[in-house]
């Protein structure tokens, strides 16, 4: 069963080590950073459902960077700041934090928090059925073995146009799939699409099962086997 994965971005190490170890202890998958330029670097490699972001950082606003995070993936923020106004937490929440907690943060309001995110994956997580299952509401790719894996915008549309053309038994042209990622004048010797399904492939396969994808030569890429839309 999928567990959270958090990542605290924080400058202040002693804030973050206490709140790491508390999260490491309930079981979570946790990662830190202490700025935003870390932050980026660790996203690139830890698919975070969670980030812990502090509003003042010293090369960045996090006001700045929730509205980023909001435009390119589907994940919860919630923001973090010793300025507790209602004013604060407003422009916190207006920029796309989903949650504003200030500082001192109460350990037990933030694992409720965390708590009622992983509750509504579960909640929604659809009866096994063994096949892959594509959630285009709570952004999620269901394997065959139940793991739930939360989706960025590309992933999703890439999914979604997959999973529509192989229900015709079709398969997705490079121009539908560019276009549909919002770059219909990519150059010919672009290679960003075969990057996205290169890094899917490795993210969504296993041991017991791969990722169904097949290249059609001089065309696109076809599904091997249906994801089922829900």
């Amino acid at each position: 069963m999928h567990k959270p994965k958090i990542l605290i971005v924080d400058d202040d190490a002693d804030f973050r080590a206490p709140i790491k170890a508390i999260l490491m202890n309930e079981g979570l998958q946790v990662e830190e950073a202490a700025s935003a330029q870390e932050m980026q670097k660790i996203l690139a490699g830890f698919d975070a459902d969670m980030v812990l972001l502090d509003v003042n950082l010293p090369d960045d606003s996090g006001l700045n960077i929730v509205s980023r995070l909001k435009q390119n993936q589907r994940i919860d923020v919630v923001m973090l700041s010793a300025l507790g106004e209602v004013e604060h937490r407003v422009n916190g929440l207006t920029s796309g934090a989903d949650y504003y907690l200030a500082k001192p943060v109460d350990i037990r309001e933030l694992l409720a928090v965390i708590n009622n995110r992983f509750q509504a994956l579960t909640t929604h997580q659809p009866k096994q059925t063994h096949a892959w299952q594509l959630d285009t509401v709570n952004w999620l790719l269901i394997t065959p073995d139940g793991e739930m894996h939360p989706l960025n915008n590309s992933e999703l549309t890439i999914l979604s146009l997959l999973a529509k053309q192989t229900m015709h038994d079709k398969a997705t042209s490079r121009e539908a799939l560019y276009s549909a990622l919002g770059n219909p004048n990519y150059s010919p010797e672009s290679r960003s699409l075969d990057l996205h399904i290169s890094r899917m492939r490795q993210r969504f396969s296993s041991n017991d099962f791969q990722f169904p994808i097949k290249t059609i030569r001089n065309v696109g890429y076809q599904l091997t086997k249906p994801i089922a839309i829900l």
